[in-house]
């Protein structure tokens, strides 16, 4: 008797999968509209509308850093219909920043896709004198706890305390729940410089309401190849960047998550997304599951060594 419900079980389920979708999907977005991750929910949820027949729609769940979305994913029934896009803040660092956190960013998961990564951007208000990295830190040195620097999420945060650990310099951190708080202080003078992402910074770098002076790429950005990087002043120890990427809850069915890849993959080489990717800075990943998953189990393990130098904690 045990075996044939089993068996009924399994049967449900595999026809189940096998109809995927027939119903809505909600798109869950951890931050708030207009951000760079909702941003590119909103592209993904169009064209997966398309590709798979039913509405795609993006829901934001704002909070803890992420952590409200992302413990709604996690506790959602694992059946596609629920899904998360999400950045290297809830779904590596808050492990290591948060002493108590809801959700577990490995555990709780089903990797779908990465989608893209973006360097941060060090931006710095029209008043202010420096115009490279070295020049802002002989000024921080000149003036020991004077200058400020914006946050308003996690990697900004880190970035700060890097660049006060490898330039050997006392800077303050005005930490803000939103980006467009931040940027409005950064534009009026009310704060220095900031570490952001490059979705919201450039338009206003375009316009020339704020001055850009460096990436934290590896390399120069294709976006603005005349903006150095912060490694070429020096600052060397340390790769931090931005990434965005797809999950669903735990036990997902292997079927599902590989249609959702495959349809991702896909929208990745359509004209939407490569705009969108200009737009924000990033640069396109794609790949399978297990290649996010890799990716994320390496990135919590460079957030917990950086969380640890830094001594970074949020609670």
């Amino acid at each position: 008797m045990i075996r044939i419900l089993i068996l009924c079980i399994l049967v449900v389920a595999s026809s189940s999968a096998a109809a995927y979708p027939d119903r809505p999907i909600n798109l869950v977005v951890p931050f708030g509209a207009g951000s760079s991750t909702d941003m590119l929910a909103r592209v993904v949820a169009h064209g997966l509308s398309e590709r798979l027949g039913q509405p795609v729609t993006v829901e934001n769940k704002v909070g803890a850093g992420g952590g409200i979305g992302s413990s709604y994913v996690a506790r959602s029934a694992p059946d596609g219909y629920t899904l998360l896009m999400s950045t290297n803040g809830p779904m590596a660092a808050n492990a290591s920043l948060y002493s108590q956190l809801p959700y577990d960013p490995i555990q709780d998961f089903a990797p779908v896709i990465l989608m893209g990564r973006l360097p941060m951007i060090l931006i710095g208000n029209n008043d202010t004198t420096a115009r490279t990295v070295g020049e802002l830190i002989a000024e921080a040195k000149a003036r020991p706890g004077e200058i400020n620097f914006g946050a308003s999420n996690t990697t900004a945060r880190v970035w700060v305390e890097l660049l006060k650990r490898m330039g050997g310099v006392d800077v303050a951190t005005v930490l803000y729940s939103n980006v467009g708080g931040m940027m409005t202080d950064l534009m009026s003078g009310r704060i220095s410089y900031a570490f952001e992402n490059v979705g919201p910074s450039l338009s206003q770098i375009r316009a020339q309401k704020v001055r850009a002076l460096a990436v934290t790429s590896p390399a120069r950005a294709a976006f603005a190849p005349e903006v150095p990087t912060v490694a070429e002043s020096g600052l060397r120890d340390h790769e931090l960047v931005v990434w965005f990427a797809m999950f669903a809850p735990r036990d997902t069915p292997g079927e599902v998550i590989e249609r959702i890849n495959r349809e991702v993959n896909a929208l990745l080489q359509t004209d939407d997304l490569r705009r969108l990717a200009a737009q924000i800075g990033m640069a396109a990943a794609g790949g399978t599951p297990a290649d996010l998953r890799d990716y994320q189990q390496a990135e919590v393990r460079n957030w917990r060594q950086l969380v640890e130098m830094t001594g970074v904690q949020i609670n």
